[in-house]
């Protein structure tokens, strides 16, 4: 390790100083304080310090700190077979999971594990280099030794193709939104859909709306949300005598303007719909408008996520709020006791969220 003379600007005097491109190692610290390696490892770490007497382990912190030592974690990693990274393959698609990744990177970073954030296929809206090989951001995870995966719905896809680069190597995996089949060994934290459904159907029937709809997702594997979603409210609505109801699924990069003027132009026109997303809600406020309805007065309209436009559509639209940050830090806090042995192999997780529901003006009594 090679010293530098750097000039106080304050005294003008020359100071001996560690060159900012060489790393402080351990053993520097050591030599320094005057300790063995394995004391002043033991003293950093913090770990059985009480037989160590106050003045060594104060040596040792001020040699540490004046040499600005930092722990190699590529070795210690090496050491210990764990890097303390946690893959996180998923976007900032919109304000629900950009709180998921508020909650992940918090309980990450609170018991020292990092997040290496990447995704591969997404929307035009938040890309910037175009589509990216699936298999090839698996890989540069693997190759970064991280100890945990933690997808969104629509890389699942991608684990069903090259799962094994995964679990060949035991790495566990965590899902959000979506369930994969039990064969592929991952953990999950998904919505209460069916409490969802339950405070819709609720607060509709209790308005007085007996004709509703449903505009939703295609049934996608990766839309297992979108499923659930649809099957419970159309479960609790059928169980009501004198209801009626039906369903329209928009398929990937369908017009929605069109598909939700599809079920305003029906005979008869339903008084509600219950969007899958608050995104499709908007489709059904564009569409609404184009053919002269209003809302809530003309039909009632019901979204999903409460993301951060909601509150703001004229009028505000009702939605069911999903606790993104809490979602996150679920999906993180699993992810870690799965790492750290809590759970059998075997054991699967699937943790569910509730969810709330916010009403605004966007749902009223039927006229």
């Amino acid at each position: 390790m090679k010293n530098v003379w750097l000039r106080d600007i304050q005294t003008n005097n020359y100071i001996e100083s560690i060159r900012l491109a060489d790393a402080a190692s351990l053993k520097d610290v050591a030599q320094a304080a005057n300790v063995s390696v394995p004391t002043a490892s033991r003293i950093l770490r913090k770990k059985n310090i009480s037989r160590f007497s106050e003045e060594t382990c104060k040596k040792v912190w001020e040699a540490a700190e004046k040499l600005r030592y930092r722990p190699n974690m590529l070795v210690k990693g090496i050491q210990t077979g764990s890097t303390h990274t946690i893959g996180v393959m998923i976007p900032p698609y919109d304000s629900y999971w950009s709180s998921i990744l508020y909650g992940i990177h918090d309980t990450l970073i609170s018991v020292d594990f990092v997040p290496i954030n990447l995704w591969v296929r997404h929307g035009n809206n938040y890309s910037s280099g175009g589509p990216v090989d699936d298999l090839e951001q698996i890989h540069r995870l693997i190759d970064r030794r991280i100890d945990g995966v933690i997808m969104w719905p629509p890389i699942t896809p991608d684990f069903y193709a090259h799962n094994e680069e995964l679990t060949s190597r035991n790495v566990p995996v965590i899902t959000i939104d979506h369930e994969l089949p039990p064969e592929y060994g991952a953990d999950s934290i998904t919505t209460n859909e069916e409490q969802g459904a339950q405070l819709v159907a609720k607060h509709l029937l209790d308005l007085g709306h007996r004709n509703i709809a449903h505009l939703g997702d295609i049934g996608l594997d990766t839309y297992s949300w979108a499923q659930r979603r649809r099957r419970f409210f159309e479960k609790e609505i059928s169980e009501v005598e004198g209801t009626s109801f039906f369903a329209i699924e928009k398929p990937k990069n369908a017009d929605g303007i069109e598909f939700a003027k599809k079920i305003l132009t029906a005979n008869p026109r339903p008084t509600a719909v219950y969007a899958a997303t608050d995104a499709l809600a908007r489709f059904v406020y564009i569409a609404a408008a184009e053919l002269g309805l209003r809302i809530p007065q003309d039909v009632s309209v019901i979204g999903f996520a409460d993301l951060d436009f909601a509150a703001y559509l004229m009028p505000p639209l009702t939605s069911l709020r999903q606790k993104g940050y809490e979602i996150g830090r679920k999906a993180a806090k699993l992810l870690i006791d799965r790492i750290q042995g809590k759970y059998t192999q075997n054991a699967l997780q699937n943790i569910e969220v509730d969810c709330e529901l916010v009403v605004r003006g966007s749902t009223a009594a039927v006229r």
